[in-house]
Parts: C-alpha cells; sequence; structure tokens
C-alpha cells in the first residue's frame, strides 16, 4: 500500500492481508494517513526476513532452470515504475519466452509478477499469450498465493484482452501447482470489491472490533490492549461470538456488565451456560495482578466429570504431547513427546520423530507398541494429554495406515487415554482469559523460557526448519539441528507440564473429597488383527501389491484398494463409536452444542401412557436447539440395574419437534424428569464385509474371470460388444439419438459396467426406466440398488408403469413400503430373505446393499442398477457386484456425496462416482454418458450450474425458458426479473445455526410472489402458490423457525421448508435458500459445511426459473485457509455475481 501525490496503490498482498485481517489492513491504511499518530507495531519477524532471502534465491533457481531448457528471459529494470511497466509491455509485444518481474497495473493495484510464461492462445498481441507463474517456498499451495496469482492474473487480462485459464505456483522443492483460474477468481473479485469499498469510504475515527478479525498482523500487542481498554467480551474465557451477541442484545456489551448484570437469563441462553460465563467473567476480574491465578474447584455430586474423571497414579503413567504441522498435506505429525518416570522414579523424556510423510507410519507405530506394552504391564496405566488433538491424530493415522487397530481399540476402549482439558474445563473455574495448559499451569510452575514459545511458533519454527533442511543447511535429528532441538525442548516443556498438572488436580481431588467415577474393569476388545483370517488376506493382498507396483502399477492400485477394502466396516464404525464414547463423557452444557444431540430435556406433566408393548414418555426442550433427529438414543449419565445404559426410542408420529415436544418410547427403564440425549448412529453392516471377504477371496485366486467390478476397479474403459474402444458411447444429435445409443450400449454390455452422470433434471430416471424397460423386454433378471429405499421405489415405480404403459409383462418386488403406489401397481412388499427366491426372468427387484450382498444372491441378476451411485461406496459396491453380470451406475457425484465417518487408506473410502472420475467434474464421451441437457432449470438458472459445477457442459433444453414469473406492471422493487438468480444481501453479527434478520427478508419476499403468474414448459399458467415454493436452510434451526414465520401467513402451514438432504430429487419454480450463518468458520460443521459445492448444487438446482439467495454478503469474504476452502468459497462468490 503505497501513497503518491494523494492516490494509493494497492498490491496483491493487501489483498491477502484483508482477507486474513481487517483490523490489520486498516491498520495500514491508517499508517498512511496518520503516520505521526501510529502506535507501535509488534517487533520484526527475523524468520520471516530470512524466509524472505530464501524467496529470492528460489526464484533465481528457477530463473536457472528456464535457461537451461532454452527459454528467452528478459528480467524486467528500470530506474522508475512507469519505464518498468513500459519494459514489460515491450516484452510481451516482442514475445519473449519468459519475462521475469514483470511490472502489471490495473488501477488502483499494482505489483511485479515473478514470471510470465508465454503459451499458445489468441490475444491482443496476436496467436500467443502470457499467464502468470510464482515461487513459493512452500512444499504445497496456499489460499493466499492464490490470491495474489488472481490478483496478477486479473492486471495481466487488463494488458493482453484476455484472463489466462491457468495459473502455476512453483512449489519450494520444484513441482508445479498448476490450478484453473476459474476456480479461485470469483473469490479474488468479490474480495477486491469488498476491499476497494472499504477503502474508499475509509475513516480513521471508524477502527473496527479487533476480536472480529482471525490475526492482527503486525498489531498483536497494540489490538490485546483495545480489548482490555474497551472491557470487551471476547476476554472472556470460551465465549462464543454467537454468545456474544446474545449477550449485546440484552445490553450486556463489556465484562463490567456481566459481572455486575442482576439477570438471570439471556434470550437465547441456557441458564447454566449464562451463569458460567458471569462466573468466569468474575473469577477472571479477581485474578487481575495476581501472579498466580484465582480458581474455584466446583462442587462435585458424584457424576462422572471434573476431577472424578482423573484417575489415581501408576508407576507406568505417560504425559504425552504432539507437534504437529498443519500446513502439510493432510497434515504431519512430526514429534511425539512423552514424559515417564523410570525404575528410579526420575522424570525422563522419549520422543518419537517423523520428518517427513513416509516416517509417519512407523513413528505412530514405534509409539503406540510402546504405550500398549507399558499398558499391558499395568492396566491401571494411563496416558494423559491436554486437548483433542492427540486423541484425534492417533485415530486418523489409525485408519490412514490401517496398523495398530487393535492396540488402539483397547486403550481407548479402557479410557486409558485421559484429556486433562475436560478435567480441568468441567472442574474447575480459572481466572484466565484462556483455557490452554499455558494458562493453566501459571497454577503450579513459573512462566517459561523456551525460545520456541507456542503452538503457532512451532508450525513456523518446523517450516522453517524444512526450508534449511531441504538446502543442507541443518541436520535431519535434534542431535544436529538447532531449529529441531528448540522444537523438542519447547515439546518437553509441555510433557513436562502436563505431568505436573497432574499432580496439581490429585491435589485438589485429595483436598476436595473427589473420588475417581471412571473405568476400572478392563474390557477385552475382539481378537487381535493377528489372528483374523480377513486381516491375513489383507496382508497377503498388500504384500502383493508392492511387488505388482513396479510392473503393474493399475493392477496394484486395484489389489491394494481390495486389501483395504476388507476392512472398510470396521473401520467406519470405529468413529461412530468413538463419538458416542465422547459424548457420553461430555455434560450437558457441552453437549448443548453438539448438532445431534438433544440437551437439557425436561417430562411434561401428561402421564406415561402406552404404546404397544412400550410406555410413552413426553418431553419438552427448547426449540431453538439445534439437533439431528435419530430413532434411537442414549439417556446420558443413566444405567439401568444391569449396569447397562439406558437406551430410549424416539415416537416420531406422537412427537411436535417444532414446537419442542417429543415423546419417548422405553420398555423397561423409565427415563428420568431431566434427560440429555446421545444418538445411537450405528447400523449393523452384515451380511456386507462377508461378501466383500468372498468377492476379494475369489480375486486373491484370480477366479473372478471377466467380471465388471474387475473392470470398474481398474477404471477400464466400459466393454461393449461391437463398439470400438476409446470412441463416444453416445454421440447423437437428438435426445431420442442419444437414448437409442444407451439402450444399444446397455444391452452389448459384456459382463461389465456403465456409468450414466445425470447432472439436476436431465432425465436421469426417466433414462433409468426406459432402458430398465427394455432389459425386461428381452427377458431380462434386473436389480435395483441404492443407500435408500425410496430413491430405489421411485426408480421402481416409474420403472413399473413404463412397462404397463408398453404392454411389457414382468414382474417387480422391494422390500420397504414407501408409497400407497406400490400396491396399486402390484409390486411385492417382501423381505431381503425373500428375494432370491423370486428372482426370475423378466423381473425387477429393489433394495439396498443389505439384499443384494447376500449369499444366496450371488449371480442371481443379469444387470444391477445402482441409483445415486454417487452416495455409494466403492466397497459397498465390491459387495454387490457378485450379485449381477453387468453394472450400470446412475448418479451424479456432484450432487449429494457418500456419507463418510471413517479414515480410510489409498482409494478404499470412495464413493463409487468419485472413484471413478478422480475429482473430474464430468465423465469423458468415451468412459460413459453425461446427460448434457437439463429439462429443469432456466437458462438463466443453468448458466450458474453448468459453468460452476459442470465445466460448462450442461445446456438448458429451450422448452425451459417458458417457464418464468411475470413481474407486475406497477412493481419497482428488486425482484424485477421473471427468472434467474437473486441474491439478497443481509448484514449479520453472531449466528451461527439461524437468523432471524434473513427470516424478515425471506417472508417479504414470499409476501412479494405468492399470487405472481407463473408460465410452466407447456404454456399452462397459474398463480404461484405455496406448492410453488421450496424453503431451504443448512441448519434444523433456521428450517424450524422459518416453518414457523411463514406459517403465520395465510396457508403458510403449507410451506415446504427443509434442509438440502430433503429436497434432493425435488424441484419447484422458485427456491429460497437463507444460507443462516454470520461466519462460515464459526458455523455449525464449519466453512467446508456451509459452503459445500454438492450441497449449493442441489440447493440451486431445484429451482425451474427462479433461485433467490438471502445470505449475509460477508460470507463471500471468509478468510479461506487452504485451497479447498478458497475453491468452496468460490462457487458462494461466483453465485453472488451471476445474481448481480
Amino acid at each position: 500500500m503505497i501513497k503518491n501525490r494523494g492516490a494509493i496503490t494497492y498490491s496483491p498482498s493487501d489483498l491477502t492481508m484483508y482477507m486474513s485481517s481487517p483490523f490489520a489492513s486498516w491498520m495500514a491504511r491508517y499508517a498512511l494517513e496518520r503516520p505521526d499518530n501510529l502506535p507501535e507495531k509488534d517487533e520484526q519477524d527475523a524468520l520471516m526476513d530470512l524466509l524472505q532471502q530464501r524467496g529470492y534465491r528460489h526464484e533465481e533457481v528457477i530463473e536457472r532452470q528456464f535457461i537451461a531448457e532454452g527459454k528467452t528471459i528478459r528480467k524486467i529494470i528500470g530506474t522508475t515504475q512507469e519505464k518498468k511497466r513500459e519494459s514489460t509491455l515491450k516484452a510481451m509485444q516482442d514475445g519473449v519466452e519468459v519475462i521475469v518481474q514483470a511490472r502489471l497495473e490495473k488501477a488502483p493495484f499494482a505489483g511485479y509478477a515473478d514470471f510470465l510464461l508465454k503459451v499458445p492462445g489468441t490475444s491482443l498481441f496476436g496467436d500467443y499469450r502470457y499467464e502468470v507463474w510464482d515461487s513459493k517456498l512452500s512444499k504445497s499451495s496456499k489460499a493466499s498465493f492464490l490470491i495474489q496469482l488472481c490478483c496478477y492474473a486479473d492486471m495481466l487480462e487488463a494488458i493482453q484482452g484476455v484472463l489466462p485459464p491457468q495459473v502455476v505456483v512453483v512449489l519450494g522443492n520444484g513441482d508445479l501447482s498448476i490450478n484453473r483460474t476459474s476456480d479461485f477468481y470469483y473469490y479474488y473479485q468479490n474480495l477486491k470489491k469488498i476491499f476497494l469499498e472499504e477503502q474508499k469510504g475509509f475513516d480513521v475515527s471508524s477502527m473496527p472490533d479487533p476480536s472480529q478479525s482471525k490475526n492482527w498482523g503486525s498489531w498483536r500487542d497494540f489490538a490485546q490492549e483495545l480489548l482490555i481498554e474497551r472491557d470487551h467480551l471476547s476476554q472472556v474465557a470460551a465465549i462464543t461470538q454467537s454468545q456474544i451477541k446474545k449477550l449485546n442484545q440484552a445490553g450486556l456489551v463489556s465484562v463490567r456488565d456481566l459481572i455486575e448484570t442482576d439477570k438471570n437469563r439471556v434470550p437465547g441462553l441456557s441458564a447454566s451456560i449464562f451463569s458460567r460465563l458471569r462466573a468466569q467473567a468474575k473469577m477472571q476480574a479477581a485474578s487481575r495482578g495476581l501472579d498466580i491465578p484465582a480458581y474455584e474447584i466446583l462442587p462435585h455430586n458424584g457424576d462422572k466429570k471434573g476431577l472424578a474423571l482423573l484417575p489415581p497414579h501408576s508407576a507406568l503413567d505417560v504425559f504425552f504431547d504432539i507437534e504437529g504441522s498443519p500446513l502439510e498435506e493432510g497434515g504431519l505429525e512430526y514429534l511425539w513427546g512423552n514424559s515417564y518416570f523410570d525404575d528410579d522414579s526420575e522424570r525422563q523424556f522419549k520422543d518419537f520423530w517423523a520428518l517427513d510423510s513416509t516416517e509417519e507410519k512407523q513413528c505412530f507405530r514405534n509409539f503406540i507398541h510402546w504405550v500398549f506394552e507399558r499398558w499391558s504391564r499395568d492396566p491401571q496405566m494411563h496416558i494423559y494429554h491436554y486437548g483433542h488433538y492427540e486423541i484425534a491424530a492417533c485415530r486418523k493415522l489409525m485408519g490412514r495406515y490401517g496398523v495398530c487397530e487393535y492396540e488402539v481399540d483397547q486403550l481407548l476402549r479402557n479410557e486409558v487415554f485421559v484429556d486433562l482439558y475436560k478435567v480441568v474445563k468441567s472442574g474447575l473455574i480459572l481466572g484466565e482469559p484462556s483455557y490452554s495448559i499455558k494458562n493453566v499451569e501459571h497454577l503450579y510452575r513459573p512462566r517459561r523460557d523456551t525460545l520456541v514459545g507456542n503452538g503457532g511458533d512451532s508450525v513456523v519454527a518446523f517450516e522453517h526448519w524444512q526450508e534449511r533442511h531441504s538446502q543442507g543447511l541443518e541436520g535431519s535429528t535434534w542431535e544436529t539441528s538447532k531449529i529441531l532441538k528448540d522444537l523438542r525442548d519447547y515439546n518437553i516443556d509441555d510433557c513436562h507440564s502436563t505431568q505436573e498438572l497432574v499432580e496439581w488436580l490429585r491435589r485438589q481431588q485429595e483436598q476436595h473429597g473427589i473420588l475417581y467415577e471412571g473405568k476400572t474393569d478392563l474390557v477385552e476388545v475382539e481378537s487381535s488383527d493377528e489372528i483374523n483370517e480377513r486381516t491375513k488376506l489383507r496382508d497377503r493382498l498388500l504384500a502383493r501389491a508392492e511387488i505388482e507396483r513396479q510392473q503393474n502399477p493399475s493392477g496394484a492400485s486395484i489389489t491394494e484398494n481390495l486389501a483395504w477394502m476388507l476392512e472398510f466396516h470396521r473401520r467406519e464404525s470405529k468413529p461412530v463409536f468413538w463419538k458416542l464414547f465422547d459424548r457420553l463423557g461430555q455434560d450437558e452444557q457441552e453437549l448443548l452444542d453438539d448438532l445431534d444431540c438433544l440437551a437439557y430435556c425436561q417430562r411434561t406433566e401428561r402421564a406415561p401412557f402406552r404404546i404397544k408393548q412400550s410406555l410413552g414418555y413426553e418431553y419438552r426442550f427448547d426449540p431453538s436447539q439445534e439437533f439431528k433427529v435419530a430413532s434411537s438414543y442414549y439417556v446420558l449419565g443413566e444405567e439401568n440395574s444391569s449396569g447397562k445404559r439406558v437406551k430410549v426410542t424416539l415416537e416420531k408420529s406422537q412427537s411436535d419437534l417444532t414446537n419442542g415436544l417429543f415423546v419417548l418410547k422405553a420398555k423397561k427403564d423409565v427415563p428420568p424428569d431431566f434427560i440429555t440425549l446421545v444418538p445411537d448412529e450405528y447400523v449393523r453392516p452384515d451380511p456386507i464385509p462377508e461378501a466383500i471377504f468372498d468377492v476379494v477371496k475369489a480375486y486373491e485366486k484370480n477366479t473372478l474371470g471377466k467380471c465388471a467390478i474387475l473392470d470398474f476397479l481398474g477404471r477400464n474403459i466400459p466393454r461393449i460388444r461391437g463398439h470400438a474402444s476409446g470412441s463416444a458411447i453416445v454421440e447423437g444429435k437428438t435426445p431420442r439419438e442419444n437414448l437409442q445409443a444407451i439402450v444399444q450400449a446397455i444391452t452389448a454390455l459384456d459382463s461389465s459396467y456403465l456409468p450414466i452422470q445425470g447432472p439436476p433434471g436431465s432425465g436421469k430416471t426417466y433414462i433409468g426406466k426406459y432402458l430398465i424397460t427394455e432389459l425386461l423386454r428381452q427377458g431380462k433378471r434386473v436389480g435395483i440398488c441404492s443407500n435408500s429405499h425410496q430413491a430405489l421405489n421411485n426408480l421402481l415405480l416409474a420403472t413399473s408403469k413404463q412397462c404397463k404403459h408398453d404392454s411389457v409383462d414382468a414382474q417387480f418386488m422391494c422390500t420397504k413400503n414407501t408409497s400407497a403406489e406400490l400396491e396399486a401397481l402390484d409390486i411385492v412388499v417382501g423381505k431381503n430373505q425373500d428375494l432370491a427366491s423370486f428372482v426370475q426372468d423378466r423381473c425387477v427387484v429393489g433394495t439396498t446393499a443389505w439384499g443384494f450382498a447376500r449369499n444366496d444372491m450371488a449371480k442371481k441378476l443379469d444387470y444391477l442398477f445402482v441409483d445415486e451411485a454417487g452416495q455409494v461406496s466403492v466397497a459397498n459396491l465390491v459387495a454387490i457386484s457378485r450379485s449381477a453380470d453387468n453394472l450400470v451406475l446412475l448418479g451424479d457425484q456432484m450432487q449429494l456425496g457418500q456419507p463418510i465417518q471413517g479414515s480410510h487408506p489409498a482409494e478404499s473410502g470412495a464413493s463409487t462416482l468419485d472413484y471413478l472420475l478422480q475429482d473430474r467434474a464430468t465423465i469423458g464421451k468415451d468412459r460413459g454418458v453425461f446427460l448434457d441437457v437439463t429439462y429443469r432449470m432456466h437458462s438463466s438458472v443453468n448458466a450458474f450450474i453448468s459453468e460452476a459445477v459442470y465445466e460448462s457442459k450442461l445446456s438448458s433444453d429451450s422448452s425451459t425458458d417458458y417457464q418464468v414469473v411475470a413481474v407486475p406492471s406497477n412493481y419497482s422493487g428488486p425482484l424485477n426479473k421473471d427468472s434467474g438468480i437473486f441474491f439478497f444481501a443481509v448484514e449479520h453479527h453472531g449466528n451461527a445455526q439461524a437468523s432471524d434478520e434473513e427470516i424478515v427478508v425471506v417472508v417479504e419476499l414470499v409476501q412479494q410472489l405468492l399470487g405472481r403468474l407463473f408460465t410452466a414448459k407447456d404454456g399452462s399458467q397459474r398463480s404461484l402458490d405455496w406448492e410453488d415454493f421450496l424453503f431451504v436452510a443448512p441448519y434444523n434451526l433456521q428450517v424450524n423457525k422459518l416453518s414457523q414465520a411463514l406459517a403465520r401467513l395465510p396457508s403458510g402451514e403449507r410451506a415446504k421448508v427443509g434442509s438440502v438432504d430433503r429436497f434432493q430429487g425435488q424441484e419447484a419454480p422458485i427456491v429460497i435458500l437463507s444460507m443462516c450463518a454470520s461466519d462460515a468458520n464459526e458455523s455449525p460443521r464449519g466453512l467446508g459445511f456451509l459452503f459445500d459445492k454438492n450441497r449449493l448444487n442441489v440447493a440451486i438446482s431445484r429451482a425451474q426459473c427462479m433461485a433467490i439467495v438471502v445470505a449475509n454478503p460477508k460470507l463471500a469474504n471468509t478468510e479461506a485457509r487452504n485451497v479447498k476452502e478458497l475453491g468452496q468459497v468460490n462457487m458462494f462468490s461466483q453465485l453472488l455475481k451471476y445474481s448481480s
């Protein structure tokens, strides 16, 4: 940011600063406007200066490499910026192959691009154009790199007349990160627009709230002083932005207000949370000026929390801490440190290192074997750590590498890991602004003097070591590298502090007479992997894959993936049990923010009543509490007379969840008056794992022969009799020609597979029913499989109707009654065990993978249609593949994806279509069928969906443009177009799961639209009614609030309101999407859920002619912390662009 003669020129880095910290960006501008009144900046970071020098050397290496390749090079030099700009333009006009340090300008931005590379294409210069390359020391691309590159691309377009379609990062290891510009450019454009608006309206007296920035750049000390000076509520430990908003709305704007208020409750906050926040604020106030903070041990009521979670001492206890680098792809846990006591009761330290991803597996294995051996000697031994990071890392690496599963299961089920953060947070109130161990340790030890001061310092220091080590300037052990030694010293300090915290807590436990309430009885887990037949087969195949990798990498990949799929369902079940275990160890207050649990429920006055063989009990809960409905729940903290946890069933038919009432069904165990519910999410996978085992055994013996599943796993071109391999499978000029080509391909499948990708409204069900009808006409036996009975029955019903229309005599069976139409069409509803005996020529059977994986269904079918294949795991496809000769995969991986719980090695956890397409948005013409015409969306809606999701390959049928909503002649408001995408900006702050501000706007919009004249595709017209709208929100709390608000309008109880999941497969003339969150990073399930590309695709593409998005526009300015997040927010930014 430079000011010259009153005009300010910005650099690309000014944008990235604004993205990560509006406060730091404001301070940079303030420094230009008031240089004489500037607060003191933080000390200059010597490490960053050093990295900058390394960066210059990296650029020189790349430049020499271009010269070695024989490219013409021109380095831009000049005494003024104007001369450098002119020299850059001259070099481009001369067609120089590589331009170094090119001066690019597009007011008010300017900067120097590391490299411009000449590539083929059309531009103002002729038959060539330039693209931007930037050099970075990092080993992986980062969001800030791509924002800077988009800014350079924008400036380059102003010069050459065309936006470069890709931007390139040359990484520190020499690898190229090649990125599509459009995947990030809309985010950049929106960020630039907001940034310039803020700069235009800059006011030296309007400093932004520092608490709203994730970091403070070079002004950290000043920002902290401001927050203390303002007595800001963010100073209260563990308070959230949402809680601050609710306190502010109640007139509590400072810590002093919170302490002195006579309020007992605040709307939107439970009484217990409000009380805890007040107690926390008071304790922090009492600690000001004290070297040792004030604290209070919370009373113990016999429940399993607080100091009651601290086990007795064992001589073999371990005090554990991990140092990790989030900057590596997938993260790298590089140092596993452990304090322990030797036989002479002397404190010792043991460390395990993994300095790159290749060492991580062995490091993890060594650590687990070491602690498991100690626990085997003394089952009362425990592993103490502070926070969830360590146990999450163990779970992640166990899944990633498929090792130590038995040992980790034993340690977890026997509660050997003890999270001291849970003990502290629920056991005492501490007068510190944070409950990090660095703050808690002020109770029992002096302040630290290690060179590495905190976790953030350790991340930067490790990256610094990587850079220096790659240049031969640092050793690869802590004995030969000062940086690694400093990191080790920091880790030792953390481990020792953890041990000292345990000692301090035990003293408090003893003084307050609190007994340990945790697990004491040993729980034996299933037999060890070493004697498991499935694991033996897995290990044989993994060894075989290593041998195959040199000569047959494709075959090795199949072998490896099949090996890991043997344990797919076991790995999937682990996180379910881990989550249950974690939840049952939490208290009501913690579970209040868990979207799947229901906390603080109270029995109503209604007496228990009979429901068949059980009793029903009615409860009341706060309907503003977000939760996902399940069928079965555990009651937190309750055990029956047999010592088993109490389980209850939710009786949905007698519940009124919208108004905060539900009924629980229980047989023997009477639930208490006050309860918190934890969902039982486990679903038994049998017989699917056994079917996978059967297929993989046949693969090992090489007895599968020519079969569909091997073609699929090898990503082979589908084997179609009479079709030239490699040519387009479908390439007709009309829909009829395309349909006939698909029929021909399906009927000529030769024990192979065919994927049919169906974007929204492209007629996937129509194609499916037509294909199955043709196969039945030929006497084939057909199966329809999906994750959902509703989805597969929809296709089954459509096929049955088509058969009746075409006079094709066929028999139909399904295994769940989802519609009265089933009986009307004489479709048999049976059970999975009835399927095999029903199969006959000219029949269709429909069920889930649990039915088709049965042994008696093996080789029963000619064709198996897998509907919604994007949601079906490859492992399940392997299991059900043995039931049929040919597989037809119907679906779209760009819509709702596979629900996945576990972490899986290689590609064993992928969904069917994700595995096949490998991150490509559309399938190739020689590999399958892409249905490239939508018969649902008006072209003004589809234009966005096609470009943002389907690589601009999806077009609208001409009939869709007849779908319009007439604009009244006397109307002058914002809904002034008859079709398209509309964005309504509603600024708000502190909303996480619901926004009353957006609800007000949604109600106003629907009132403006009801009664308008809608014209359908066939030319018919009608006045818009409630049936013509879908109201969509990401969270159930907003769904409930929207339902209540709309119900207050005439006939508004008919409004169709739900989450994205409810509406997949549905459509309406108008879709209204309320995003409801103020800050994506503060929203439940995080940025990745709110901006999930698939979910946004499904939400918008339900619309036939109008898609209306109501959201906080500042969501588009969400800081993207990595490249994946940048791409996700980019789609939302693109949505804003289309609506403008």
